[in-house]
Formats: C-alpha cells, structure tokens, sequence
C-alpha cells in the first residue's frame, strides 16, 4: 500500500478537497493548452506587429532609393555636362573644331539666304577664317565680346547664336526634365 502524502502547512486550510489523479491530470492538460494557446496567441500578435514594423522600414526603404536615385542620376547628368563643358574648353583652346562648317550651319540656319549678313566671331576665330569663301553678300567680324568657338550671324531678319555654354546649359536642362 501506498504512504499516504504528507503535507506540512503553515496555518489551517480553510477547506480541503482530494482529488483523484485523472482530475488532476484534466487540469494540467488544460493549463498546458491554455499556456500553449496563449503563448501563440502571443507570438501571432508580435509576428503581425513585426510583419506591419517590417512593411513600414520596406517602403521607407523604397522611398529612400527612389530619392537616392533621382539623386545618382542628376549628379550623373551634372558631372557628364562638366566633363562635357571641360572637354569642349580644352578642344576649343587647341582650335580643334570645324568653325567653318559651324559657321556656314548658321548662316544656313539664320535663313538669309545670300542677302547681307554678319558673322560676328572671336578675333582668334575669325583668324581661323582667314582666306576661307563665303557668300558675297557675308562679311566676317572680329568681336572679343563672342566667345571663342561661338558664332552669331546678323541679319535683316535678326540674329542667330550659336553659343557654346547654352547650348550645354540646353543639354542640362533638358537631361534634367528627362529625369522627371
């Protein structure tokens, strides 16, 4: 036979109460799914708050690298034009570039046909010129206020600009509306 169990209190119970092992067995399990339950309950609380805290940094992610890209871009478009505008600098100064055909683009361009005209040009360009045809009716001038490798022709009609730098500001300009 089995010792009966000893239980040592500090004070007497109010009431008493055996019961046999199955019930008590009924009442563990319980407690065990309603932990188990809980303890789910739980997680699927925190993994849906993780889920929606994951959601947010995700599209503040995107938002970031849409602004850095727009960012990468237009820094891309600036350094390209400098490069640009260096390179047109360095091969203007050397003289290595087709004034003539630039200049007779723009009488073209200017629609003057062979009615009297103007070319105003850099004295070192209009140097270039020297000795070079044009129509009779087209006189060249120096100007030392048109930069070197510009060309403006003046006609009856007005005057036409083919002007370097805004030409590469046009580039920019329009490269940037490009990119939204």
């Amino acid at each position: 036979m089995a010792r009966p169990l000893e239980i040592q209190l500090a004070s007497a119970p109010a009431s008493a109460r055996v019961v046999d092992a199955a019930e008590t067995a009924a009442r563990v399990a319980a407690e065990e799914r309603g932990r188990v339950l809980g303890q789910a309950a739980g997680e699927a609380r925190a993994l849906a708050g993780a889920v929606q805290r994951l959601d947010e940094a995700v599209a503040e992610f995107q938002s970031a690298r849409e602004i850095a890209d727009r960012a990468v871009a237009t820094d891309a478009v600036s350094l390209a034009v400098s490069i640009a505008r260096e390179i047109l600098r360095v091969e203007i100064g050397a003289g290595r570039y087709d004034l003539e055909r630039i200049v007779r683009e723009s009488l073209q361009a200017s629609g003057a046909g062979r009615a009297e005209c103007v070319v105003h040009l850099h004295p070192r360009d209009l140097e270039r010129l020297n000795g070079i045809a044009f129509r009779s009716a087209t006189r060249l001038e120096g100007d030392p206020d048109v930069a070197q490798g510009d060309v403006h022709v003046s006609t009856a009609r007005g005057t036409i600009v083919r002007d370097v730098d805004a030409a590469l500001a046009a580039v920019t300009e329009r490269l940037r509306e490009d990119l939204g």
